[in-house]
């Protein structure tokens, strides 16, 4: 999960100027820049992470990553206990890699500065109140059904799914035993003797198996 959101795109301010055309880097995940002194750039987490750390850059925090937006997503959380608001699909481990990353060079309050406290809190009590209408609502499953959670993030996924699989095995099982005693027992509940008879075993004449 950690390595795949690393690749999620964030927002650099660059001083320095990369020589090359256009002023581009090209990686394996793609073309990322313009790298300009004074001017944003939208990079994977990596790499603003690898620029930062050799202080050719600052990053700036994700725009759901802003207070106000927070307190709104956290409002229509428990407001609405039948959706989920849209966030990253990696936002739980953007804001931890984010808020425990570079700790001897102070990331975390070069980003967010004296917001930062309450960035945290605010990203806690969502992450919070998401997964308390996930259980809610799993809670009232009843059987092999489907189900739909839109707008879940990676993490929380990952959460649900022991239980998802362990659920519809149990439903699946509990199925097939049902329809076998429906078909195999009498309504007495014994099983239902054979119609089909046996052919009586075939006589050997004398002599013929010398």
């Amino acid at each position: 999960m950690y390595f795949n959101a690393k690749d999620e795109l964030i927002t650099i301010v660059p001083n320095f100027s990369l020589p090359t055309e256009n002023a581009t880097a090209t990686c394996i995940s793609g073309e990322f820049g313009p790298f300009q002194p004074n001017r944003e750039a939208h990079v994977p987490l990596w790499l603003a992470h690898t620029l930062w750390k050799r202080k050719r850059c600052t990053i700036k925090p994700p725009a759901w990553m802003n207070v106000e937006h927070l307190d709104a997503v956290l409002g229509l959380e428990r407001q609405d206990a039948s959706a989920f608001q849209p966030l990253p699909f990696h936002y739980i481990e953007v804001a931890h890699f984010l808020f425990t990353s570079g700790t001897d060079g102070n990331l975390p309050q070069e980003v967010f500065g004296d917001e930062l406290a309450r960035v945290k809190d605010l990203v806690e009590l969502v992450q919070k109140a998401r997964m308390a209408k996930i259980l809610q609502g799993l809670a009232t499953l009843g059987g092999a059904i489907t189900v739909k959670l839109n707008n879940l993030a990676a993490m929380e996924i990952n959460a649900v799914r022991p239980f998802f699989l362990g659920s519809l095995d149990m439903f699946f099982q509990l199925q097939r035993i049902e329809e076998s005693s429906i078909g195999g027992t009498q309504p007495g509940g014994s099983l239902a003797p054979s119609t089909q008879q046996q052919a009586p075993a075939r006589q050997l004449r004398q002599g013929a198996v010398r």
